[in-house]
């Protein structure tokens, strides 16, 4: 089950604080190692005693399909070493293999098709085929049959699943236009897969419900893991590594968890494109090229306890972003993060709006945060420590920066004298056009011991700035004419 603090207002400040700091990278490798060795000692013996069908051996090389077609549902299919042609899985069945059987694919013929519910695909080896439109286009014009599923930009996919409640497990995927891909279906897992050398790793396109847990998607061209469309899926302790483009992408979808994820050496690290009521909890992004973490067109999200390190900092591509908010993201939770060492830790820009903005540690980066083009986001309880070029900077917008307390900046000089450990001189952003101003500046870092739902009264208690409202107006016999109108509420 999701956690419960997704949308905005949080539900419960315990559950939206608890277990907030980044566990470390060794920690999670070495419980994931503990699973996998588990699974690979006690799979066989478990699949076997739990399930009431019958064991049925397929004979190394031999054919598959037939033995699809001759089972029951329930019964175990076991794949043994060797080399096997494509099938399709059209009832409820476990595939086993052992010692790493291979499957696969061809032109337009996925190597495992699933088409049925309750489907487990374990211990496999799966080849794919690369997007190859050359190839493709001969193979359509030689098929003397050709039906309305040949169609020229079908991918080529190693796994194809239609069925519900498919899992795929302890399985490596390796050389595909897409390795997994579920289209309309529920409560997918995949679990303690390899996905290498692909176009895309995983891609779940409408599905509901699920899980990618304890995978592995390395030197994919396009993305490791893919969700458009869908809903209520978890993303939970996997590792994508030197993804040309996107390691992890969330498109249009919502009520997804993304939890203890590492992202290193991607050009970008995990991106939410337009959605909603997600959250992004204890990841960690190293060395990524242009963001770690980027939400946009994306509204009511939480981002939460992330480690965001080193995004690699180029001036003249204006890339290194660690955390990123653009392009009209508005009502998200960015809280208790570490950026480090990224040219902008924090990044907020282009029509940004009421955004919560707080806890975050912001250290040895060149901005620790930067707002272009934005209103009404409360910046506050933050830390920002060595920051090369500068701690903080507010261009062209109109943002606060300060509730009941304000922020910790390691170089403000002004006073405390009566001891209330907020500065008795303000503190003025020191770049960007803004003239922007932290009224209540911090004198000791602030904790991590925050409210956020008292945090979110306070955003509606000083984002309260009203842009000046353009007149409406029109074009009479080539004359402007102004309309007056009555005041409205510009919120509403």
């Amino acid at each position: 089950m999701l956690p419960t603090n997704m949308g905005w207002p949080w539900s419960s400040p315990r559950c939206a604080t608890s277990d907030t700091e980044v566990m470390a990278r060794e920690n999670i490798l070495c419980g994931q190692r503990v699973r996998r060795l588990t699974a690979a000692a006690l799979a066989f013996f478990f699949i076997i005693s739990t399930s009431s069908g019958a064991l049925i051996p397929v004979p190394v090389d031999g054919d598959v399909q037939a033995a699809v077609d001759g089972a029951d549902p329930g019964d175990i299919l076991v794949l043994k070493a060797g080399q096997y042609k494509p099938f399709t899985v059209d009832k409820s069945l476990t595939v086993l293999g052992v010692d790493g059987p291979v499957v696969r694919a061809r032109i337009q013929t996925p190597a495992i098709t699933v088409r049925a519910d309750r489907v487990t695909i374990s211990g496999l080896k799966v080849e794919g085929i690369l997007k190859d439109a050359d190839a493709k286009f001969s193979y359509y014009m030689e098929t003397s049959d050709r039906k309305s599923h040949y169609a020229l930009d079908m991918p080529n996919v190693a796994i194809l699943i239609s069925g519900n409640d498919v899992t795929i497990e302890d399985s490596e995927i390796n050389g595909a236009e897409v390795g997994v891909q579920a289209e309309g279906a529920s409560n997918i897992t995949l679990w303690n897969d390899t996905f290498q050398n692909c176009d895309s790793g995983a891609k779940l396109l409408d599905c509901r419900g699920g899980r990618i847990e304890a995978s592995r998607f390395g030197e994919c061209k396009k993305y490791g893991v893919c969700v458009e469309r869908s809903s209520e899926v978890s993303l939970v302790g996997n590792e994508a590594a030197n993804i040309s483009n996107v390691g992890m992408m969330l498109k249009e979808s919502s009520r997804c968890l993304v939890e203890g994820n590492y992202f290193s050496g991607n050009w970008q690290g995990l991106v939410l494109w337009n959605s909603s009521l997600c959250e992004l909890r204890g990841n960690e992004a190293y060395r990524n090229l242009y963001y770690g973490i980027l939400i946009a067109t994306s509204s009511n999200n939480t981002v939460i306890g992330n480690l965001v390190r080193e995004t690699s900092r180029n001036e003249r591509m204006q890339s290194g972003m660690g955390i990123a908010l653009l392009e009209n993201s508005s009502h998200n939770l960015v809280a208790m993060n570490t950026v480090e060492k990224n040219r902008n830790g924090l990044d907020i820009a282009k029509g940004c709006q009421f955004n919560l903005i707080c806890g975050n540690d912001a250290s040895d980066n060149c901005n620790g945060i930067r707002l272009d083009k934005n209103q009404n986001n409360l910046v506050y309880k933050n830390n920002f420590w060595r920051n090369s070029h500068a701690n903080a900077y507010d261009n062209a917008s109109h943002n606060f920066w300060n509730a009941t307390v304000g922020n910790y900046y390691d170089d403000y000089r002004g006073r405390d004298d009566d001891g209330d450990g907020l500065g008795d001189d303000a503190y003025w952003i020191p770049k960007g056009s803004s003239c922007a101003v932290d009224w209540r500046p911090l004198i000791e870092p602030a904790g991590k011991d925050i409210d956020l739902v008292a945090a979110k009264n306070d955003l509606c208690v000083y984002a309260v700035y009203q842009p000046e409202k353009k007149l409406p107006y029109r074009i009479e016999n080539r004359t402007i004419v102004i309309d007056s109108g009555p005041p409205t509420t510009w919120w509403l």
